[in-house]
């Protein structure tokens, strides 16, 4: 079977780890995500963050660091369909050890306790539980507003101007 353009392969057949991982560097960079692998070689110099942050998932499962931080729609919007390589056999893919880590634990607490939606009222509501329970990375990157300032601040804005002209 030609790996070199794995559309072409059955799509019954499942990519293995040990064939994602021969794909680890700039020349040729492969990851994981959701049980799926995509080439992403040619998006490096273009990913937002910055390449160093795939290339340190090369030929491995990038879902965790992904997850947090982009939309569920983002590589079917944006990375070509010829770019999705198919589905993976995850028993065979490279799982990296994490060791504990107490502010994990702490912010899994929170999780555990974050008010239901109907207990959050504005903006300020929402922003106050997603500092607290976003993972570090993700609350940097979402409070930034790096997808969307001109949404952001002046909804904010205007939120505040509201309730202080209803309750002042």
């Amino acid at each position: 079977m030609n790996r070199d353009n794995p559309s072409q392969a059955p799509s019954s057949q499942k990519l293995s780890g040990t064939e994602i991982a021969k794909h680890n560097s700039k020349q040729s960079c492969w990851v994981v995500i959701h049980g799926k692998a995509y080439d992403v070689t040619e998006f490096l110099p273009e990913h937002p963050g910055g390449p160093k942050i795939i290339l340190k998932y090369a030929g491995k499962d990038a879902t965790e660091a992904y997850e947090p931080i982009h939309p569920p729609d983002t590589l079917d919007k944006y990375l070509d369909k010829s770019k999705h390589l198919g589905p993976v056999d995850e028993s065979t893919v490279e799982k990296e050890e994490k060791e504990f880590d107490p502010d994990e634990a702490e912010r899994q607490k929170r999780i555990e306790k974050m008010p239901i939606l109907e207990q959050c009222y504005n903006l300020m509501d929402f922003e106050a539980v997603a500092r607290g329970v976003m993972k570090k990375q993700a609350w940097a990157y979402y409070s930034s507003g790096a997808d969307d300032e001109i949404v952001r601040f002046p909804f904010l804005s205007l939120t505040c101007h509201f309730y202080w002209n209803i309750n002042g």
